[in-house]
């Protein structure tokens, strides 16, 4: 029997993109490699940018993963409101979209990498979601130039930083680092304060003075650990997280190839929560009335249009979807988001 081939005009819907292509379909089968006599060295050829990884020794981004980095941002942009929030400290309220968490080891590495993803950044991760309600979420992990791991998370609540720095230390003192920071910083001020003179370029000697007052005063169980930013007044802040997340790290620019075996780091080097993990975009076929409005959209002054011979992307702001009247993409787009990030919210409601 002879297999036939249908092409089915299909579109993918993202936050402010639509991918335009033609979805193969084999009737009553798909033909085998023997069938079409495509040798293993065509296939090898058509498929092997599929082998790509972002687990690269070095710790840098591949290109595929710079993609899902980019589509999970956007994501996580859309589903995360503008929020206000008071300092309690000065009254004063301010607006914030996401905040920018940075997690760091405050002494000297003494385990895998893996070893603390697992036992620490995993927990701190589950302990925001129960805590702080934190839904979505990206992280990063990069080497320091001191050959510590550190961290990089998005999250989409307001935390307080010291709320956080509190719960960072305690967890990854399990491995004993602010023990031996406390030990070590004992033993250096074992005498009273004293300059850091390699520092002063960047620290000051009166802020040198102000940490070692505040580090005494707390028995140096406290360590600045963590650094928290509200991205707020960035303009363009998909831009911005892009290049801070999908940057080559720290450890190993500006290297000679003789000294890049010790940068090597361990597993995963970027993850995100299971939603956004899992986002598949909002798949439909393309019909008149989608057609219709696609092609309004695509007319649309503020619409830009990548063509290639078997696929186009357009790239838009999403409120043109609601000023053009788009109310066919709008509610399988809607559809989707309620089914792959509020299902179990919709479940509860129901029941």
């Amino acid at each position: 029997m002879r297999a036939e081939l249908t092409l089915i005009p299909t579109a993918t819907i993202h936050p402010g993109k639509i991918t335009i292509y033609n979805e193969v379909h084999w009737q009553p089968f798909k033909p085998s490699r023997d069938r079409t006599g495509q040798s293993f060295e065509e296939a090898n050829a058509m498929y092997s940018h599929l082998l790509e990884s972002s687990r690269t020794a070095l710790g840098k981004v591949s290109k595929i993963a710079k993609r899902k980095i980019n589509k999970t941002l956007d994501y996580l942009l859309f589903l995360t409101n503008n929020k206000t929030v008071t300092n309690s400290f000065t009254g004063r309220t301010f607006q914030f979209k996401i905040a920018f968490i940075t997690l760091t080891l405050p002494s000297k590495q003494l385990h895998s990498d893996n070893e603390i993803k697992s036992k620490c950044l995993n927990q701190f991760l589950i302990e925001i979601k129960k805590h702080y309600k934190v839904k979505n979420y990206i992280w990063r992990a990069e080497l320091q130039k001191n050959d510590n791991i550190h961290f990089h998370i998005l999250v989409d609540k307001f935390i307080p930083y010291q709320e956080i720095r509190d719960r960072w230390n305690r967890i990854i003192n399990k491995l004993n680092y602010v023990d031996n920071y406390r030990k070590q910083q004992q033993l250096y001020f074992r005498d009273g304060f004293k300059v850091r003179k390699e520092l002063l370029p960047t620290w000051s000697k009166e802020k040198q003075l102000e940490a070692y007052n505040r580090g005494a005063r707390l028995h140096w169980n406290s360590p600045n650990s963590t650094d928290v930013h509200s991205i707020r007044k960035i303009w363009n802040i998909k831009q911005y997280i892009s290049k801070y997340m999908t940057k080559p790290p720290a450890a190993v620019l500006d290297l000679e190839p003789r000294e890049i075996a010790g940068k090597i780091q361990q597993g995963r080097i970027w993850g995100c929560n299971s939603e956004l993990n899992n986002i598949t975009g909002a798949r439909v076929t393309i019909d008149t009335e989608i057609e219709h409005e696609i092609a309004s959209l695509q007319a649309h002054a503020k619409t830009h249009t990548f063509q290639q011979p078997y696929f186009a992307i357009l790239s838009f702001d999403i409120k043109i979807l609601l000023y053009l009247k788009c109310v066919r993409l709008i509610e399988i787009f809607t559809n989707y988001i309620a089914e792959a990030f509020f299902k179990n919210i919709l479940i509860e409601f129901k029941t």
